[in-house]
């Protein structure tokens, strides 16, 4: 932020001096005041761009930390889930498939428990795996407090924040994603960017074999006004997890 100042400063001194040297040689008064309301535009681009690359305090690193954990936490608890079915032969990597999407709204400023709507599909080839997903979508539904107020049409234009989550299996792949739903493009790079800043410094425990894992294969990113976190776990990856005894 000094270096800003210092440039704010370097600006204001170089156009105060044309605006000196415009008044002196009698310029018309239009062109030194268009020196000047120049000089004020440019600053006000520089605050913006400093807003913009900001980085987190401690705080927010802190909370975002959290954030990564949860979602670590609660990635790892469905795979477990997973392998305690593949123990007991009821989960066959190499023939069943499963898919489920969910996109959930809560409308703002509302008093009492606010009623949340979700728009869910799912599809799943074995009954065994139903609990293992369900508990699944229970951990990730209560992602909208990262999500932004805007008017949304599934509440009558009234404010709403809405946050989503999938999970996919095709016997090549186990795909976990969870999205936030942002106010605006720029606002949701600028969430992305706070988490890859958040995961450079989060720590996995040595014992932590399945979180080892899942952090190694997840990424954050940003797409028009939603930011993802993704998980990708090839097969090989996943049979290795669900067969030890971590997983039971």
């Amino acid at each position: 932020m000094s270096n800003s100042k210092n440039y704010n400063s370097i600006v204001f001194l170089t156009t105060l001096s044309v605006y000196l040297g415009l008044v002196l040689i009698g310029a018309p008064p239009i062109l030194a005041h268009a020196a000047m309301t120049r000089h004020f535009d440019v600053q006000n681009e520089i605050e913006v761009k400093d807003d913009l690359d900001k980085k987190p305090d401690d705080k927010e690193l802190d909370n975002l930390n959290s954030s990564i954990e949860d979602y670590f936490k609660d990635v790892k608890s469905f795979v477990e889930d997973l392998g305690k079915l593949y123990q007991i032969e009821k989960f066959d990597t190499g023939y069943d498939e499963f898919a489920l999407s969910q996109v959930g709204f809560t409308p703002c400023n509302v008093q009492g428990d606010p009623v949340h709507r979700a728009e869910t599909s799912t599809k799943i080839s074995n009954y065994w795996l139903q609990p293992a997903v369900n508990d699944a979508s229970n951990n990730f539904e209560n992602w909208d407090y990262l999500s932004d107020c805007f008017e949304d049409e599934k509440f009558d234009t009234r404010l709403s924040k809405s946050s989503g989550f999938k999970f996919h299996y095709d016997k090549s792949e186990l795909t976990v994603e969870v999205s936030i739903s942002k106010s605006s493009p720029q606002r949701a790079e600028q969430l992305t960017g706070k988490f890859n800043q958040a995961l450079k410094i989060y720590e996995v425990g040595a014992d932590e074999i399945i979180v080892k894992q899942i952090y190694k294969n997840t990424s954050f990113k940003s797409e028009n006004n939603q930011v993802f976190i993704v998980t990708r776990l090839p097969r090989g990856s996943l049979d290795a997890l669900i067969a030890q005894k971590d997983a039971q």
